[in-house]
């Protein structure tokens, strides 16, 4: 998985976003629009949980 996503009303999980994260959301929209209608989220890199960036 290149991406991960979070709802509106959770925490933020991650604390980086590559564009490789932001093209596997939008082709995964792409292929299933039905899934994220009228929704907010929010996209990170998995695996980037914490405090802040790795290259911080």
């Amino acid at each position: 998985m290149h991406h991960e996503t979070t709802g509106r009303h959770e925490p933020f999980k991650g604390t980086e976003v590559s564009r490789k994260s932001v093209a596997a959301l939008a082709v995964d929209t792409i292929l299933h629009p039905d899934e994220l209608v009228r929704v907010n989220v929010g996209v990170s890199k998995p695996g980037t949980d914490g405090d802040k960036p790795a290259f911080a």
